[in-house]
C-alpha cells in the first residue's frame, strides 16, 4: 500500500533548498540529505529503533551536486517506502544505491550548472546591466533560477517514479546536447560582451553598432568550427581586442 503522498514529496523539494546548510568536510551533504528526508521518516516510521536505523544509514557519506541530489532524494524516498511496506530486514541495497548514485549526480550537475548555466547567466547579466541597468541582475537571477528550481522539482518526482531505475537515465551522454547548446551560448555571449565593453565609451553609436555585429559575426564563425569550448573562448576574446582597435 502506498504511504507517501504528493504533499510529502513537495516537503522534500522545499527542504532541498537548504541541503547545503550543514555541509561538512567529513561527510559532505549527509546532514542536509537527512534534513530533506525528515518528512519521510515521520511518515513511515514510528518505532524508535526503526527511526534510529533510518538516521544511521542516511547520515553516511553523501556527496553530489546540491541541485541534482533531488534525483537521489526522490529515489530514496521510493525505496524507503517500499522497504517499509514490504518489511525489509536488509537495507544495504539502499545504502549502496545512494552511494553509487552520488558520482553521476555530481558530474552532471557540476558541468551543467557550474560549467555552463551559471557562467552563461552571469555573462548575460553583465551585458544587460550595461545596457539596461538594474534589469540586468534581475533577468540574470530569473534565468538562472528557472532551471535550478525545475531540477529540484523534477528530480524528486522523477526519482520517486523510477526508484532503482533512475540510474539508467543519469549519464553524461544523455545531457551532452544541453552541454553543447549552453557552451555555445556562453561563448556567443562572451564575444558580444567583449566587443561592447571595449567600445562602450565611444561617442558615436555607429562604432558601437559595428563592434556589436562584428563581435557576433566572429563568434558565430568560431562556433561553426569544431574547436573546444575553452580554446574558442580564448580566441574569441583575443579577436575582440583586435576588433576594438579597428575603430
Amino acid at each position: 500500500m502506498r504511504r507517501l503522498r504528493k504533499s510529502d514529496l513537495l516537503k522534500i523539494i522545499w527542504r532541498s533548498f537548504y541541503i547545503q546548510g550543514s555541509w561538512n568536510f567529513e561527510r559532505m551533504l549527509n546532514l542536509g540529505f537527512v534534513f530533506c528526508l525528515m518528512p519521510i521518516l515521520n511518515k513511515l516510521y514510528s518505532d524508535p529503533e526503526n527511526r534510529k536505523a533510518f538516521l544511521k544509514r542516511h547520515l553516511q557519506y553523501f556527496n553530489a551536486h546540491p541541485y541534482f541530489s533531488s534525483f537521489a532524494l526522490g529515489a530514496v524516498a521510493r525505496l524507503e517506502e517500499k522497504a517499509c511496506v514490504e518489511k525489509w530486514t536488509n537495507f544495504t541495497p539502499i545504502e549502496k544505491f545512494k552511494f553509487r548514485l552520488s558520482s553521476p549526480l555530481g558530474a552532471i550537475g557540476d558541468r551543467l550548472f557550474w560549467g555552463t548555466i551559471k557562467p552563461a547567466s552571469a555573462i548575460l547579466g553583465v551585458f544587460l546591466s550595461l545596457v539596461g541597468g538594474i534589469a540586468g541582475p534581475i533577468i540574470m537571477f530569473v534565468l538562472y533560477n528557472i532551471p535550478h528550481s525545475f531540477i529540484r522539482y523534477y528530480g524528486v518526482f522523477h526519482g520517486y517514479k523510477k526508484g532503482f531505475d533512475i540510474v539508467s537515465e543519469l549519464s553524461l551522454r544523455r545531457y551532452q546536447k544541453y552541454f553543447d547548446a549552453l557552451e555555445k551560448l556562453s561563448l556567443f555571449s562572451v564575444g558580444i560582451l567583449s566587443g561592447f565593453l571595449f567600445l562602450a565609451s565611444a561617442k558615436m553609436g555607429l562604432e558601437i553598432g559595428a563592434a556589436f555585429f562584428l563581435s557576433a559575426g566572429i563568434t558565430y564563425f568560431i562556433l561553426r568550427k569544431s574547436l573546444s569550448f575553452y580554446w574558442a573562448l580564448f580566441v574569441s576574446i583575443v579577436l575582440m581586442f583586435w576588433v576594438s582597435f579597428i575603430f
